[in-house]
């Protein structure tokens, strides 16, 4: 035996035939956990919400949260939060009422019979009673059992 040989380098693999050997089974796995995470959000993609039947903008209702369990009602959409516009520009309203009507009508389009944690904020940075009032509203349109 050589005496340099009980001193081998770290990076000199124990036995030159089985050199990637133990990567090759977690390689493979991750890349089939891959694509069932790949296939499985697709399918999530695919699915559908359930269609509502639209009613009237004036009857959709505005609940406050405490009015409904979670059970009571299926969640529909954000009033014009999903869209990607909301990154950059949101719709401003001069009343509240304004701002509410114009939820009860995306809510209708959306095929919602209600409102549930509605709010209009003031979006001015230092009011003053001589500045017209600038409302951003949001809320969840839901659809109640």
């Amino acid at each position: 035996m050589a005496p340099h040989s009980a001193f081998r380098s770290s990076r000199e693999p124990a036995n030159p035939s089985c050199v990637h050997r133990g990567w090759r089974v977690p390689v493979r796995a991750l890349g089939c956990i891959a694509a069932a995470a790949l296939l499985i959000s697709a399918a999530g993609c695919a699915s559908k919400k359930p269609a509502y039947s639209k009613v009237q903008p004036s009857e959709v209702k505005i609940y406050a949260t405490t009015d409904l369990l979670q059970s009571q009602y299926a969640f529909v959409d954000y009033v014009w939060i999903t869209s990607w516009r909301s990154a950059f520009t949101y719709p401003s309203f001069k009343s509240e009422t304004d701002g509410l009507d114009a939820m009860k009508r995306v809510a209708s389009d959306a095929g919602a019979n209600g409102l549930i944690n509605v709010i209009c904020i003031d979006t001015r940075s230092n009011p003053k009673p001589s500045e017209t009032v600038d409302l951003n509203c949001y809320g969840d349109a839901i659809h109640v059992n």
